[in-house]
């Protein structure tokens, strides 16, 4: 006979057989024993997070620097809904947090026995398994199920492509009681892969329809930095039957692509829109910002869209998908890259002429702005130091970004899987802790304040700095409808608040400063740079009616072209 916590005495070495080297708790009660057993095991690093939301998105910035497995521990009852929209962020960006989600024993649940809900499946339409573990491992065929389903949503997290796995487990009293030793021999299960790579005969098919095209559209979405990617877009732009389309949080850039499609497509003209339609378009990656992107390719559809991944995926963003091709997309990419047939076409040359100009138009309107977001943002970006890892918000700190060449050597993250702006500050938060590099948030005052819990964390350090910009909140509702300013339902937009940026620093300990005109900025992005043993919070405080006059000037000037 084992002991009734065998199973959990064992658990923290299967996860870090399995590659797991941190583990995020939030406290309770019902999950001591866990607690007990990763903070007893010795190799891996256990850090202690009080709010389970915030937790939760900690875990995935961890994750989303290292692409290890993260552990995320938390009690029983609503604890677990608090992890819920992590969860599915880490479901559309594929990253492998493990949620070990302490239970009550199934004939507790339902009997107004306190945090006590229905725990089983909760996640289950934004994970990749849930596992129900068995409350006792007495017996030998329990412990085997017990260690069996560990393995197996250890692996299922793993496996391409990645994503979160739930492991409940039920545990029942007593639970401060000491927990057996480690098992000797514990079974480890291992799935072994080989990566995606077309055939040859595959790829030469494709090469023919390839050279064959005298306008290609090549979009790639949000992804992790990938050098090879990168290194293969000179070479594909050698081909002038193709243009390149890449948002800064595609992290894959270069001169010859257009970065910013959102002013590119608001400059076309009813017959540009007709000359612009491609034959074959290829996408890489996941999601883009860009709405007119969407909207374009769906009235403008191209007869053939082959989606290229290295897991089987029938994403159809744009309506119009032909080929989903399960490989590697660096490999095939660049075969595509060589040998190029080079076809009379004009289509790169005219569309990249045209990007130019619009180039040219920007920076000739941003010298000249008056102090807003959108002068903000032209100062920011360009005084980012290389090498950062740059977050960016939702709403507007992530649209105004793309308005803006993309930095040298800056890695870009956003949380696109689901666009919410409720984890920005705790997911660059944990990125911030496991890379050691300095790493910067622009974020909305709305976005800020939903997840300000994110600085209740004493493992923040002074390479994490946040930029505010308070813009009377929810500012990008004035920019999507301008005219409607009176409106009574738009203070239900807009969400004006009261709250004092400063004092939210000063209760959390980071180091705050504020500025609300262009010397300001200037003046303190030299000390916000700073080396500094604690969080800087630089608070930037706007205008909205100047911003968005300033907004709908700008395109109204961009269409001009």
């Amino acid at each position: 006979m084992n002991s009734p916590k065998q199973g959990v005495s064992n658990l923290p070495e299967i996860c870090f057989r399995h590659g797991m080297r941190r583990v995020v708790i939030a406290p309770g009660s019902r999950n001591a024993p866990l607690i007990f057993a990763f903070t007893g095991h010795g190799k891996l690093e256990c850090l202690s997070i009080a709010d389970e939301r915030s937790a939760a998105y900690f875990a995935l910035g961890l994750a989303l620097f290292t692409r290890e497995p993260v552990g995320l521990i938390c009690t029983s009852g609503t604890a677990v809904l608090n992890f819920a929209p992590a969860v599915a962020e880490a479901y559309y960006q594929n990253i492998p947090l493990v949620l070990l989600t302490a239970d009550r024993p199934s004939e507790w649940i339902d009997q107004y026995d306190g945090q006590t809900i229905r725990q089983a499946g909760i996640y289950r339409n934004y994970i990749k398994e849930s596992f129900e573990l068995p409350a006792e491992t007495t017996l030998d065929a329990d412990l085997w199920h017990f260690n069996r389903s560990v393995n197996v949503g250890l692996n299922t997290a793993l496996l391409q492509p990645q994503g979160p796995v739930h492991l409940n487990i039920p545990l029942r009293e007593p639970l401060y009681s000491p927990l057996p030793p480690q098992a000797n021999e514990i079974k480890i299960i291992l799935t072994l892969t080989d990566q995606q790579v077309l055939s040859s005969e595959s790829t030469e098919q494709l090469r023919k329809k390839w050279n064959k095209s005298h306008k290609k559209l090549l979009v790639l979405g949000a992804d992790i930095p990938n050098v090879r990617r990168r290194e293969i877009l000179p070479h594909l732009s050698a081909d002038p039957s193709l243009v390149i389309i890449a948002e800064n949080i595609s992290n894959c850039n270069s001169d010859s692509v257009i970065s910013s499609p959102e002013r590119f497509f608001a400059s076309l003209t009813s017959d540009e829109f007709i000359a612009f339609q491609p034959e074959i378009l290829i996408t890489v990656g996941k999601s883009v910002v860009t709405g007119q992107l969407k909207k374009y390719l769906r009235q403008f559809p191209p007869a053939q869209h082959w989606h290229i991944q290295d897991s089987p995926s029938y994403v159809d963003t744009f309506q119009g998908l032909t080929h989903s091709i399960i490989s590697l997309p660096e490999p095939l990419l660049g075969s595509l890259s060589q040998n190029i047939e080079l076809q009379e076409s004009s289509y790169r040359d005219t569309l990249l002429g045209k990007e130019m100009k619009i180039r040219q138009k920007h920076a000739s309107l941003v010298s000249a702005l008056p102090y807003s977001d959108l002068s903000v943002f032209d100062t920011l970006l360009k005084r980012i130091p290389a090498g950062v890892d740059l977050h960016l918000s939702n709403s507007t700190s992530i649209r105004y970004s793309q308005l803006f060449p993309v930095g040298p050597n800056i890695t870009y993250h956003c949380n696109r899987g689901t666009s919410g702006i409720d984890g920005c500050i705790s997911t660059a938060a944990g990125c911030s802790v496991a890379s050691g590099k300095q790493t910067i948030l622009i974020t909305g005052d709305i976005s800020f304040i939903y997840d300000s819990n994110g600085l209740w964390n004493k493992y923040l350090k002074g390479n994490l700095k946040i930029i505010v910009i308070n813009n009377g909140g929810g500012n990008i509702f004035r920019l999507i409808n301008p005219n409607d300013s009176d409106n009574p339902a738009r203070e239900f937009f807009e969400t004006p608040h009261k709250v004092k940026i400063k004092f939210l620093a000063e209760a959390f300990g980071a180091v705050y400063s504020v500025c609300v005109s262009s010397e300001d900025l200037t003046e303190r992005l030299d000390w916000f740079f700073e080396p500094s043993d604690k969080p800087y919070i630089l608070e930037i405080v706007t205008d909205p009616g100047v911003n968005t006059a300033v907004f709908k000037e700008y395109y109204k000037q961009i269409k001009l072209i």
